[in-house]
């Protein structure tokens, strides 16, 4: 079957990497969420997105440079515009969470993907899942656009399965084999990467051991396209619409 990725959650209805938005897309029917960490100067992984603050939150500022105290008073709501553009998120409460809030709050059976976004947090990541339950359960994939971050967890910890990002763009076979030869569990291209019709590159995969994944899909006609096609999973703003699209998630995932 094939996995409903929230996108930073259900991030179309709700600010995104945010616990509520979390929340909503499990109460969507998600089968996993996907969230990104930065690091803090004080070495903590924040779930953001952007190397700033800028364009999600009130304030202005770097994550690198900030401390995880600086963060925690962004209000994370604030720039989300709602249907009517009247910002119904601001002063709500909306924190940034950090990697183990996230990791502690994951209900059972509920996925987990980790999108990292500066390299050198690879060593936190896998601290942070130490112990985890959706860690022991082979639930979490650690996922990157930097190839040295992935090889980095590959490395700390290899029953974590890793993933490689692909850019728009980027060649389907050139990371395909990229990831079969460092021995990481899957391969992500942007969606419209993987073709019109995506059951060849699928296949191909498939018969070398690797899973491929795709981002971001919005529409349900490519979703039952891709489903048909026996991808591993895919990331979506709209987790509500993919599992109306592809149906109830089945019993005991």
């Amino acid at each position: 079957m094939t996995l409903v990725v929230a996108h930073r959650g259900a991030s179309q209805a709700v600010p995104e990497n945010t616990m509520e938005a979390f929340q909503a897309g499990v109460d969507a029917g998600a089968d996993a969420i996907e969230l990104d960490v930065h690091m803090t100067a004080d070495g903590a992984l924040a779930v953001i997105h952007d190397p700033t603050l800028d364009r999600t939150t009130d304030r202005t500022t770097t994550v690198a440079t900030a401390t995880l105290a600086d963060i925690k008073v962004a209000d994370a709501g604030w720039a989300f515009p709602g249907e009517q553009s009247d910002y119904p998120f601001r002063g709500k409460g909306m924190t940034i969470p950090t990697l183990p809030e996230v990791v502690a709050w994951l209900p059972a059976g509920i996925g987990l993907a980790v999108e990292i976004k500066a390299p050198a947090a690879a060593e936190a990541v896998v601290g942070a899942l130490a112990g985890s339950a959706v860690r022991e359960s082979r639930q979490v994939t650690v996922m990157s656009f930097q190839e040295g971050a992935i090889d980095r967890v590959r490395e700390l910890a290899p029953d974590i399965p890793t993933g490689l990002l692909l850019v728009p763009g980027d060649s389907f076979e050139r990371g395909l084999k990229w990831v079969v030869e460092h021995g990481h569990a899957a391969v992500l291209p942007y969606d419209t990467d993987l073709g019109d019709d995506p059951t060849d590159n699928v296949a191909l995969a498939t018969s070398w051991n690797a899973r491929v994944g795709s981002y971001v899909v919005n529409d349900p006609e490519r979703m039952q396209q891709l489903a048909a096609a026996g991808l591993w999973g895919f990331v979506t703003d709209v987790p509500d619409v993919a599992r109306a699209t592809l149906g109830p998630r089945p019993v005991g995932r």
